[in-house]
């Protein structure tokens, strides 16, 4: 819950007009307004006023916002993740096509560095998902809609079974890929 929602809901609880919190907490009915609506947020003194007058501590007050900003910093993250995938997966294309244009090592060269690093990309952004139990796609996705995260029990089996089936996929289509860029791009015969 939000700082705001929190403050309308303790306001209520204790039956304060916007006006008799304002004074309570040294500051004016349009600052309590700001507050409640989001827009500002209260400095450390009209923190700790608050806190003391309804008995928690500033953490229970401003839980809510850090959770959001944590969630909010971590969707960022997944975001970022997967489109620099997306970007070393193109320049590991580009760099395969250059072969016919450029000197074999040069491309060889930028082949083997847009693999190596989108290999670490993934590999991290494996890591990241399993630390926030987000097995599939599925999960990542509701986790980055903000949507309630089906925790289904995953068998170790099951999970093998996807990284294999996945991996194989992905072994089938990069060679489809290849075959295409290869006889269609680079006029290669076989």
């Amino acid at each position: 819950m939000s700082f705001g929602k929190q403050l309308i809901l303790i306001r209520k609880q204790h039956g304060f007009s916007q006006e008799q919190l304002a004074q309570k907490v040294y500051v004016s009915r349009q600052t309590i307004s700001s507050w409640e609506n989001d827009r500002t947020y209260p400095d450390l003194k009209s923190l700790l006023i608050l806190s003391e007058m309804v008995n928690t501590s500033v953490d229970n007050l401003v839980k809510g916002d850090i959770d959001q900003a944590r969630y909010q910093m971590m969707r960022r993250k997944i975001y970022w993740l997967y489109i620099t995938n997306i970007l070393f997966l193109i320049l590991i294309y580009l760099s395969f096509t250059s072969l016919h244009w450029l000197p074999l090592s040069i491309s060889l060269i930028g082949m083997v560095t847009f693999t190596v690093l989108g290999v670490e990309n993934t590999l991290y952004l494996i890591n990241f998902s399993n630390r926030h139990n987000l097995h599939n796609i599925r999960q990542i996705i509701n986790y980055l809609n903000g949507k309630n995260i089906h925790q289904s029990k995953i068998t170790k089996r099951n999970l093998w079974i996807q990284y294999v089936s996945g991996g194989i996929l992905g072994i089938l289509i990069g060679l489809l890929f290849l075959f295409l860029i290869s006889k269609y791009v680079l006029g290669m015969h076989f």
